[in-house]
């Protein structure tokens, strides 16, 4: 965040009314979380020095963008006192401790920022005066008129200019600057004994005798939001077998049909467990989600069970067991396989090793427990979590801190919950066990469930999104700072920022234009039902320039087909054009450049104007409240009805001559080099791209989509012709 932060004044008069509902509302200071604002040009980085200057780790976010983080007071340490240590930092503005208000809610509300409605009938010039007298000034000009979010004015407390603002007639309300945390409605599974899978989700219960910390868990309600599994993502479960017959399981084990899944045993294929470390460890990773027991971190995926011997084994049955998931890996393309070992070896053993190392060559993810020996793994070696080949887990408990037991150190790459898991156990039966063997399949089922999202990923890919989207928790572990990998598993951050896979563009057909380009630019937009004649009818939009003769034509989306067509009056340099669902907007390159002009779609006669910014008006799309229009070097957002700038931003690749909006993403196209960026025009995170059909240098002047069909219409005016293809997002 760019806008400076003014410091304000500390208070302990914590109340202010609100006059939208006439409620006075007083609050009081949680005692274990402070809200801190950033100094200008913040990132996640003067965060992570922050919790190492302090010792206070972030408890519920960082928003780098907007300036702000929730951090942990550390046990035993006052808030002020917190909030004073915070208060000594560079990088801080300003703390307010997280608040407590009447009806015992948690707020999370910012020291030095508020927001304001004003009334309807106050002038935009009128509120700008109002905000300069009493000596604030805008943070943001919100997409609502008249509602503003407004700096606390140097000096002066946030609940002080909350009332004084609110004793103002202009004012319709006021209220804190307030951020929300994990607010969306997340899955939450009906498994009657959900609430005992802690790792999966904690709100601090007490999981067999034993209370936690909210939120130190992989937050895997969150990330079900996004998928809870594929079936063609398997998860191999080398281990001592699986009750076959469990509820919580059967519905997901790979069918075996004549495979020996059974390295222990020769001459006995099936890989039922008589110990019940397989059988916990398959129901933490990909338990059924069902209304019985338990379910795993990926319950949509399959489990495949690879018995071998735990007890008395021989370390080439192992390694035949690896070897055999490589090899279904080799087999089965289409699939995705993540082997969970839960287990450790005397030594080095270099058939291990190598079955290892080939199924990394085949594409598999390998996961295994760091071991449970309280040792530093770099010092005395744990194998196999020691190869770098693998993902080795450290284990954490319900508060974030290391198990008493769990190895550590440098060769440890992610650390996962491994006490007090509640999983499945043979007999249909459930049991708590503690043990890196519990941590490790929670890593599994989240690799399983990146994969889910994206199968066109790579293991390597998977690997660096599962260790760079962790929770530090270096503050609760102060003695094994870098001895616990990255941090602890993150299943919602992990899915967030897993790359889509690519967007798939099948070409269907093509038609020429109705009347051959003889300028500069041509333009298309898709109306689902726009009258021509007598009926209404859907029909793609096209126009293309030539001098004093330009038409806007109604052309039939299947053959290209000429429906009808109207004279844009007035509008004679047309680059760009938008069916809003009742009229056509128009922009132009030249004559007219800078406006945005409706156009009557019978008449032709231009019905109305906004003003857009200077430059030629190459892309124009509407999502239904604002408009988009590029003046090919960047896209500024339009307020459709107001007409009020929202904000611009640079073009895709510094470029964008065609635009048009669909199922939530932008289209813009780069016309030299034929390459359709399609994005979030919220985020601006890049969804992926198109390579436009057909050749020449003009290849996407014109961009429509027909979100029943999926079909994108591209105007390739060096060809004259429009190229039709379905899109998959």
């Amino acid at each position: 965040m760019s806008t400076p932060r003014p410091k304000v004044k500390t208070e302990t008069e914590r109340a202010y009314t609100n006059k939208f509902n006439q409620k006075h509302i007083r609050f009081t200071p949680k005692a274990d979380e402070v809200v801190a604002t950033f100094k200008p040009q913040a990132t996640d980085a003067d965060a992570d020095a922050v919790m190492h200057a302090t010792s206070l780790a972030v408890s519920q976010a960082v928003n780098a963008e907007r300036g702000f983080a929730v951090f942990q007071v550390v046990p035993g340490q006052d808030v002020e006192e917190a909030s004073d240590t915070l208060d000594m930092q560079p990088q801080i503005a300003n703390t307010i401790p997280v608040l407590i208000d009447d009806e015992g809610l948690t707020r999370y509300i910012l020291p030095d920022e508020f927001a304001v409605q004003f009334k309807p009938d106050v002038s935009k010039q009128r509120a700008r005066q109002i905000i300069k007298e009493l000596g604030s000034h805008i943070i943001i000009e919100q997409r609502t008129a008249g509602y503003y979010t407004l700096a606390v004015p140097e000096g002066v407390g946030l609940f002080e200019t909350l009332r004084k603002f609110s004793d103002l007639d202009d004012v319709e309300f006021t209220e804190p600057s307030e951020a929300g945390f994990n607010d969306a409605l997340s899955y939450l599974p009906d498994d009657p004994n959900f609430n005992l899978l802690w790792g999966l989700h904690n709100a601090g219960q007490v999981v067999n005798g034993v209370g936690g910390t909210a939120d130190a868990d992989i937050d895997c309600p969150e990330a079900w939001d996004i998928t809870r599994g594929d079936p063609n993502v398997i998860i191999a479960v080398v281990d001592t077998g699986a009750d076959l017959n469990h509820p919580d399981l059967v519905q997901n084990f790979l069918p075996r049909g004549a495979e020996d899944w059974d390295f222990a045993d020769v001459g006995d294929p099936s890989p039922d467990d008589t110990d019940g470390h397989g059988t916990h460890v398959a129901g933490t990773a990909a338990g059924v989600d069902n209304v019985i027991g338990i379910l795993g971190v990926a319950p949509r995926c399959r489990i495949m069970p690879l018995r071998i011997n735990l007890t008395a084994g021989m370390n080439q049955n192992r390694a035949d067991a690896i070897n055999y998931v490589a090899a279904q890996a080799a087999a089965h393309p289409e699939r995705r396989y993540v082997i969970n070992c839960s287990w450790k070896m005397s030594g080095d053993h270099a058939g291990v090793h190598n079955a290892i190392i080939n199924a990394v060559n085949n594409n598999v993810v390998v996961v295994f427990a760091a071991g449970n020996a309280n040792a530093n793994i770099d010092v005395i070696p744990q194998y196999p979590a020691v190869y770098p080949e693998v993902i080795a887990v450290a284990a954490i408990d319900q508060s974030d801190v290391r198990a008493s037991f769990s190895n550590y150190g440098a060769k440890v790459d992610v650390s996962a919950p491994g006490v007090n898991i509640y999983s499945s156990y043979p007999d249909d039966t459930y049991m708590y066990l503690d043990g890196t063997s519990m941590a490790s399949p929670h890593v599994a089922g989240l690799a399983a469930l990146i994969w889910s999202r994206n199968r066109t990923l790579s293991n390597q890919q998977v690997r660096q999104v599962i260790e760079t989207t962790c929770d530090n928790i270096d503050a609760k572990n102060p003695g094994f700072v870098g001895k616990l990998g990255k941090g602890r598993i993150n299943a919602f951050r992990s899915l967030i920022n897993t790359p889509l896979p690519p967007i798939a563009f099948e070409y269907l057909r093509k038609f020429p234009f109705p009347q051959r380009n003889s300028g500069s630019s041509s333009g298309l937009s898709f109306a689902r039902r726009i009258r021509i004649g007598a009926t209404a009818k859907s029909a793609l939009l096209f126009l293309t320039q030539k001098p004093m003769s330009e038409r806007i034509y109604y052309l039939s989306p299947v053959n290209g087909a000429v429906l009808g067509s109207i004279d844009p009056v007035n509008n004679n340099t047309i680059g760009s054009l938008e069916w809003d669902g009742t009229k056509i907007r128009v922009a132009n390159v030249t004559t007219g450049a800078g406006w945005i002009n409706t156009i009557n779609p019978v008449t032709g006669a231009q019905i109305g104007a906004t003003p857009a910014p200077a430059g030629r008006g190459e892309g124009l799309a509407y999502d239904g409240a604002f408009l988009y229009y590029s003046t090919i070097t960047r896209i500024h957002v339009i307020d459709a009805t107001t007409g009020a700038m929202v904000r611009s931003f640079p073009a895709p690749n510094a470029e964008c001559r065609a635009l048009t909006f669909g199922r939530g993403f932008l289209f813009s196209g780069n016309s030299h080099t034929g390459i359709i960026t399609v994005f979030d025009p919220v985020t601006l995170r890049i969804r992926g791209t198109i390579v436009a059909p057909g050749g020449g240098t003009a290849r996407v002047e014109g961009l429509a989509f027909n979100t029943t069909t999926n079909e994108l219409f591209i105007a390739n005016q060096s060809e004259n012709m429009i190229y039709v293809g379905r899109v998959a997002l």
